[in-house]
């Protein structure tokens, strides 16, 4: 079993900003207010069992990918991964993670990563 992540993150490619707030609306089970909205950054606040969770999307984080990072993890998924397969499965756009949870001694280039595109997950050198 998978321990649960304090909190996650997950690279999307070229995500349209309303298809991720509605997607995580539904998946969430509950509507989306808006914190803030700054061209390229976008700020909600969801309430799950009675909790706010705060998510971001930093839709210009690395290249062609914004970064989706749930600052509490309120959310029905455990880790990174399964929040990603969530992603690709709702949106139907690459998805970029760690296999891991981040470890402060880690470095980040050597962190493995898992790339899920048309359907499929494949390990990533990022």
């Amino acid at each position: 079993m998978t321990d649960r992540f304090p909190d996650l993150e997950i690279y999307l490619m070229k995500p349209a900003p309303d298809a991720v707030r509605d997607w995580l609306a539904g998946a969430l089970g509950s509507a989306a207010t808006d914190i803030s909205l700054t061209p390229g950054h976008s700020h909600w606040r969801f309430t799950v069992q009675g909790e706010a969770m705060d998510v971001f999307l930093n839709e210009n984080a690395e290249k062609n990918f914004a970064s989706l990072w749930f600052k509490q993890n309120l959310s029905p998924w455990n880790s990174d991964l399964d929040c990603a397969r969530a992603a690709h499965a709702a949106l139907a756009i690459e998805i970029r993670c760690s296999d891991s949870s981040w470890q402060e001694d880690e470095d980040e280039a050597e962190q493995p990563w898992i790339k899920l595109i048309r359907g499929e997950e494949k390990p990533l050198k990022w």
